[in-house]
């Protein structure tokens, strides 16, 4: 019993209820402080409690993936010892996405591990980069992330749907925490990755086919090109394809030849099939709007392909 006893008083943990900091549509954020000591651990500080939502089990859910976080990480902090960890959080309201970011700071080395829960309050579902740009949106961030970090000088990390970011101002800022790629001195590193700067064109699963034997998807050329603002001149004796933006030069392709030009219309590149011809329209491979085109495509859960340009 009395080695029970120490045990518990070894490693306490106290969770309680202080007051309301935030509330908005109904929605409420109260905090539960958390206390515990052990191994020379002293892990302290706040950490979110929402309510308000109009489905009990998905807020349910939501406080359980919070507390799920807390109790991860504090269970790895205190088999540690000799640290100073403080638990801080911030709350981030953008229409109806809520995003709450948790921090654990190592007082000693300064030191910082973000997490974020970001959720659409009116759906009741779970935010996430892809859910929020669209199938691209992690392809996007990642080409924003790490043009970025090479102007700041700083590590390129890759960014996945585990990757702390909220969203603010329609624009969503991925968080590395002090000290994860690049001294820690220099606090958290916040890269904003711009809504307006991506511009999504979906092709419905209907309206292309695959090349059965390969599973190449060949989508229609005229329509997403004139959607991005792009042209085609057709030249019928010549069986070919000239692609123009803003009446300059982009790509040159032949019907029935494995023959791609870039807008340098110098190297020649060979995708996965030459361009063809099907009930009167002009199909190409999806690589070519990602290999000449530079743009991103991906596969949405319904099997509709998202295209999409942007802009660093």
């Amino acid at each position: 019993m009395k080695k029970v006893l120490s045990i518990f008083l070894s490693f306490i943990l106290i969770f309680s209820f202080t007051f309301e900091v935030f509330s908005a549509n109904n929605i409420n954020i109260t905090q539960k402080a958390i206390n515990i000591n052990k191994n020379n651990t002293n892990i302290y500080g706040e950490y979110p409690v929402i309510s308000g939502l109009s489905s009990l089990s998905f807020q349910r859910d939501v406080n359980n993936k919070i507390d799920s976080i807390i109790k991860s990480k504090t269970t790895s902090y205190s088999q540690k010892t000799t640290n100073k960890i403080e638990v801080s959080y911030d709350i981030i309201q953008e229409g109806n996405i809520l995003s709450s970011m948790i921090y654990f700071k190592n007082v000693y080395n300064n030191e910082i591990v973000p997490y974020s829960v970001n959720i659409d309050i009116k759906n009741n579902k779970y935010v996430t980069i892809n859910s929020y740009f669209n199938a691209n949106g992690l392809n996007y961030t990642n080409k924003v992330v790490s043009n970025k970090a090479a102007n700041m000088g700083v590590t390129y990390k890759k960014v996945t749907e585990n990757t702390p970011f909220y969203i603010k101002n329609k624009n969503v800022y991925v968080v590395y925490g002090a000290g994860s790629i690049t001294f820690a001195q220099k606090g958290n590193i916040i890269f904003e990755i711009p809504y307006k700067n991506l511009n999504n064109y979906q092709i419905n699963k209907t309206n292309y086919y695959k090349k059965s034997q390969y599973n190449v998807k060949m989508v229609p050329l005229r329509e997403p090109l004139q959607y991005f603002g792009y042209t085609m001149n057709w030249e019928a004796n010549k069986n070919s394809i000239t692609v123009l933006k803003d009446g300059k030069f982009v790509s040159y392709l032949v019907i029935g030849e494995n023959r791609y030009s870039d807008k340098n219309n110098k190297v020649i590149r060979q995708l996965e099939f030459a361009p063809e011809i099907k009930n009167g329209k002009a199909y190409v491979p999806i690589s070519y709007f990602s290999e000449i085109l530079e743009m991103l495509f991906a596969v949405d859960n319904n099997e509709n392909i998202i295209i999409s340009s942007y802009k660093l």
